[in-house]
Order: structure tokens, then C-alpha cells, then sequence
């Protein structure tokens, strides 16, 4: 089944703190009028993060743990889709450009034929304080930039993301953000005055920052349900002993793993294995790619002088083109979850079958 998104995703959340019923005032405290409450903070459920049969520190456990609770997170749980429809019809809806992203495509109401605006929520930007501080959201850290090209506007609130962790090192957990980026497309027929794309990214931030607490987690049935988002890129760390590695680069990027074996007789070759979306796979159009079938699984390969690239479609295709809807790029709302391995060398035929080995691991 092809997953459909957004059309059952509530964004609506509240939280009861206290039900009074006649008589029945069990659990309920009695509050002074004027008296400031204060919420205490939710208790973390506890999480051991995989270190693959390594002995690791606290802080690379940290590193781990942060990156396992990225991939439980659901991208499209942080971006209320009602937000964007204030602006117009909502054309596409769903994870396009990563697995850890979420990106809503709406048709301005008084807009030209092809007038769009793009707003994409992204869970692992590169930390960046870049940009104009912000301080319209209390206490948390945000740096606004924008940009201008020839027909769009661009507006990105780059902002801190709370994650909860149980493990920590020096009890200071890590430091996380997330972007919400807006781009204006206006077409040459438009006219009159464009939306405001960073009042825009400030409502849907506003929201985002509710919603943030509460931590949505990713379907796990249904269409919505994506396998190779609850995988660990990392996985293949385990069937190496630890003699065979000169070195794994831990981090919280949720889907990248970075590794370098040890080769006998020959330089170190560095692999980054990366767990991503592709757009929907046709007959290469370039003469460095070509296609390469192993167990029945087909395969893009691109070859240059010094590095190789493999990527290997592993599930359906995502369709976040909303049925009826009139789309101006409609290609880009169709993208495959897929596993790509990245190489220093460009020996990609040998890299076939491990890339085949960790799509089969993927999704076990």
C-alpha cells in the first residue's frame, strides 16, 4: 500500500490536568487564587541506546541515545498542516527531502497558477547560530535568515530542540536544532503584495514549540508506518569486531553512520551509509550512473574518479501529492525510502553487496 499522508493526522493536542466530578475529587489539588502553578516536567521514559557491543563512554551514549529518540519522533507530528491551509490549498503533505523531515506545499488563495509556498520542518539541521537572533518566543534560542532569488523568498527559523535524554555526561544534555524554513515561488503572472514567509514560519513555529513537549512519535502501522525510519544506519557497526574498525564516528545524526575498516595491505576506506529519501527511481539520465540488479534488488551506482555512491530503494514509494489537488511539480511529491552508501574509493562494484547486506539488515 502507497502511504498517504496528512489525511488523518490530527494536530490538535491538550492536556487535562484535573477532572472534576460531583463528589469525586480524588487527586484534585485546591489552588489559592493568584497562586502561580508550575507543571513539573515529565518523566523520561528510560531508553538503553544500541552501542553495538561497544564499550563507549557517557557522552558518546548520549550522542546514541539522542539519535535514537530523533528517529521515534514523527516530523509531520510538529508541523500543524492546519497552520499552512490558512494560506491556501494544501497541494502536498509528508516526508519529501529526508526521513527526518516534513514538508507542506500549499497554492496561495490569491495567488498566480503556479504561485506555491513550501514550509518544511527538519529535525537535524548542521547547529548553526547564523542569522538574526530572535527573542519572540521566550526562552528558546532561535536565529532567523532569509534570502532573496529571482522568483522566491526564502524565510528559516533555526531553533533549539528540547530532547529529553537518561543518559548524560556532566548532566548537560546535548544541544539540538531544528529549522522551519518557508520558501515564497512566486510565478511571473503574480502580482500584488507576497505573504509575509516569516510571519508564516513564526505561526508554524509557534505551534511546533506546543507540540514539541508531548514528542509525537512516528506511526508504527498503517500507510504511514516507514520501515527504514526506525532503523539504525549503524547496525553494521555490530558485525565487525572491534580490531576490523580504525575508527566510527559517533554522532546524533539519526541516519548516518560514518565508518572506516580496516583494509590489509591498502589505505583505510571511509564509508558513510546515510538512510534517506530518493525521488522516485526512473532510468538513469546521466552517464555516471548506471543501474546494477543483485538478488533481485535494483540498484543506482555512480561512479566518479575518486568516490562511489550506491543507493537501494527499499520500500514503496511515499506519495505526499494530495489526490485532486492541482500540482505544479508533481514529481517531487514521490520519493522511496532508500539506503545509500557513500565511498572514498571508487570501487563500487565491490560495494554492491554490502549495500544489498545493510538494505536486507534495514528493514529486519
Amino acid at each position: 500500500m502507497v502511504p498517504v499522508w496528512g489525511e488523518a493526522r490530527s494536530t490538535a493536542a491538550a492536556v487535562l490536568a484535573c477532572i472534576l466530578v460531583p463528589s469525586v475529587l480524588t487527586g484534585c489539588a485546591t489552588v489559592m487564587a493568584g497562586t502561580p502553578v508550575e507543571t513539573p516536567p515529565a518523566p523520561v521514559d528510560y531508553l538503553a541506546p544500541n552501542t553495538h557491543s561497544r564499550s563507549i563512554g557517557p557522552s558518546d551514549k548520549m550522542l546514541l541515545e539522542v539519535a535514537e529518540r530523533l528517529r521515534r519522533l514523527d516530523p509531520c507530528g510538529l508541523l500543524p498542516e492546519p497552520v499552512v491551509a490558512r494560506y491556501g490549498e494544501i497541494r502536498q503533505f509528508g516526508p519529501q527531502r529526508a526521513l527526518d523531515t516534513c514538508t507542506a506545499v500549499a497554492h496561495p488563495s490569491e495567488g498566480a497558477k503556479y504561485d506555491e509556498l513550501d514550509v518544511t520542518i527538519d529535525l537535524s539541521p548542521v547547529p548553526s547560530t547564523d542569522g538574526q537572533r530572535d527573542r519572540s518566543f521566550g526562552d528558546t534560542e532561535v536565529y532567523r535568515t532569509t534570502s532573496v532569488h529571482e522568483n522566491s523568498l526564502d524565510c528559516t527559523l533555526t531553533f533549539a530542540l528540547d530532547i529529553p535524554v537518561t543518559v548524560t555526561a556532566d548532566a548537560v544534555p546535548p544541544s539540538r536544532f531544528a529549522t522551519i524554513a518557508v520558501t515564497q515561488y512566486r510565478s511571473a503572472e503574480s502580482s500584488g503584495e507576497s505573504i509575509p514567509v516569516c510571519a508564516v514560519a513564526a505561526d508554524v513555529l509557534s505551534e511546533t514549540l506546543a507540540l514539541v513537549p508531548s514528542l509525537p512519535g512516528r506511526p508504527t502501522s498503517g500507510p504511514g508506518r516507514i520501515r527504514l525510519a526506525a532503523a539504525d544506519p549503524c547496525e553494521i557497526v555490530g558485525s565487525f569486531a572491534p580490531e576490523e574498525l580504525v575508527g566510527w564516528q559517533i554522532d546524533s545524526d539519526p541516519y548516518r553512520c560514518v565508518l572506516t575498516p580496516h583494509q590489509d595491505g591498502a589505505a583505510p576506506e571511509t564509508w558513510s551509509i546515510y538512510y534517506g529519501l530518493e525521488p522516485e527511481f526512473a532510468p538513469p539520465d546521466r552517464d555516471d550512473v548506471r543501474e546494477v540488479t543483485f538478488e533481485g534488488l535494483t540498484l543506482q551506482v555512480r561512479e566518479t574518479g575518486d568516490s562511489c555512491r550506491i543507493s537501494a530503494p527499499i520500500e514503496s514509494v511515499i506519495d505526499t501529492n494530495r489526490p485532486g489537488a492541482e500540482r505544479y511539480n508533481r514529481s517531487r511529491g514521490r520519493n522511496v525510502p532508500a539506503v545509500i552508501l557513500m565511498s572514498d574509493t571508487p570501487n563500487c562494484d565491490d560495494l554492491v553487496p554490502l549495500t544489498v547486506e545493510i538494505a536486507d539488515g534495514a528493514l529486519t
